[in-house]
């Protein structure tokens, strides 16, 4: 759901899991919202862009993308 997001941790070596551990929120809690399924809250969206050091605005780095399943 957020491909920028997901690229980031890639590019940075983070796993999701540690994400999770930094956000204090579950991982479960983690793909959820990564799915889409539950939504970041605001400080979750900038304590995540400081964690991952990113570049990118708030609105690039959390722009959905569609998948759709086949």
């Amino acid at each position: 759901m957020y491909k920028k997001l997901e690229a980031r941790l890639v590019l940075i070596g983070m796993t999701k899991k540690k994400l999770a551990e930094k956000l204090g929120i579950t991982y479960n809690t983690l793909l959820l919202k990564l799915r889409g399924e539950n939504c970041f809250t605001l400080d979750e969206a900038l304590a995540i862009r400081k964690i991952i050091k990113a570049d990118e605005t708030i609105e690039d780095l959390f722009t959905k993308t569609n998948q759709q399943a086949s």
